[in-house]
């Protein structure tokens, strides 16, 4: 049967080459190896040899013809591949090396028909060796380096809650020139507080954390700076101050996060605060809230001070279209100076991320300074008792 013999890729980006000089003629017997012809690049002459045993059929190039990758040079007859009294040959032609129709990988690697000569002889593939030449051309040199050790992936389709998440997290880093502002706040006193309320708490059924007074700080933060409360519409070109504190809290539950929507927080005690977000947070984790409980929030409060190797502070991405989220870190002992003297003292890392088309630095000072006189004087709360 006819074997078509091509120019074949020669390394190097080449993709035509010159026959020099035929090494057969028509009717002419070749055996696997044997030279057919010597072409030259624009790099250098090489010597085609046969991928496979046959008889030489036709010659499609003259001496002096310029030929492209992938053109027919030759055709070689396989049906009678062995010469007298040679064995007969595989059923199959063999790949040989350079020559001839090679598999669809070997295209695909960059390498001299030197360097793909000396891999063959040596039996290894060129897929598997990294190249250090340009555009990843493989050098004699790569052949001695041990192969890559083979990774191995899994996939996790993007898709759900993860996708829901991903997608407005998008939109809120795309719509929103975000700034984030920081500090370090001495809540040694809150600590007490919280500490001395604890079994009060208890008999009323109520597990009493830190977060219920960080969001009455932040409610009384708001009234100083109104803008923290607001959405921008981009249609109307105006900023919208909303008048209730509906106190967003982002919970981490299986799968992604969601933020419950504490309403009307500032209508509740420290202890109602305590009680509505762990029915609300407890819901969410159990995958019992509804769509309304995780709607509506004018005002978002993050807390990764909990978490495993959790920070003092971060960067959290606004909760698009609100305007400000506060993050709250861990509470750790951190040397402060008190009436003169370097002493040990309970802070937290505060973390005020705001839109910079509403607020700017200062307006994000004033809200900081304001959370941080009720968060470190919690006594503070009983002047804004109703």
């Amino acid at each position: 049967m006819p074997f078509e013999f091509k120019l074949p890729d020669l390394g190097e980006g080449i993709t035509e080459a010159q026959v020099l000089a035929w090494k057969v003629a028509p009717g002419q017997h070749v055996a696997a190896f044997d030279p057919l012809c010597e072409v030259e690049s624009a790099k250098a002459a090489v010597e085609l040899t046969a991928p496979v045993a046959g008889t030489v059929v036709e010659r499609r190039f003259a001496e002096g013809d310029v030929a492209q990758r992938g053109d027919t040079l030759v055709v070689i007859d396989t049906a009678n591949g062995s010469a007298p009294n040679e064995p007969e040959p595989e059923p199959e032609p063999k790949w040989f090396g350079i020559v001839g129709t090679p598999p669809a990988s070997t295209n695909r690697v960059r390498a001299a028909p030197l360097v793909r000569k000396l891999a063959r002889e040596r039996g290894i593939d060129l897929d598997t060796v990294v190249g250090s030449g340009p555009q990843g051309r493989v050098r004699t040199a790569d052949l001695d380096a041990p192969a890559p050790p083979v990774e191995s992936t899994s996939t996790v389709p993007l898709r759900g809650l993860r996708k829901s998440i991903a997608d407005h997290m998008l939109e809120a880093w795309q719509h929103a020139p975000q700034v984030t502002s920081m500090d370090l706040l001495d809540v040694t006193e809150l600590v007490r507080a919280r500490d001395s309320l604890l079994r009060s708490a208890e008999q009323d059924g109520i597990r009493l954390t830190y977060l219920p007074f960080f969001v009455k700080a932040a409610i009384e933060a708001l009234r100083v700076v109104p803008e923290a409360n607001a959405v921008l519409d981009e249609q109307q070109q105006a900023i919208l101050l909303r008048q209730d504190y509906h106190i967003g809290i982002a919970t981490a539950v299986p799968g992604g996060l969601v933020v419950p929507v504490v309403r009307h927080a500032d209508r509740l005690t420290v202890l109602e605060l305590a009680r509505e977000i762990d029915r609300l947070v407890t819901a969410a984790r159990e995958r019992r809230g509804s769509p309304s409980d995780q709607t509506g929030s004018t005002f978002t409060i993050t807390s990764f001070g909990g978490l495993p190797g959790s920070a003092l502070f971060a960067t959290p991405i606004l909760n698009y279209p609100e305007v400000a989220i506060l993050g709250l870190g861990r509470i750790d002992w951190q040397p402060r100076v008190v009436d003169g003297q370097v002493v040990p003292r309970q802070c937290i890392g505060a973390s005020f991320t705001f839109d910079h088309r509403v607020l700017d630095g200062e307006a994000a000072g004033r809200f900081t300074a304001a959370l941080k006189r009720y968060v470190e004087q919690p006594l503070e709360f009983l002047l804004t008792l109703r």
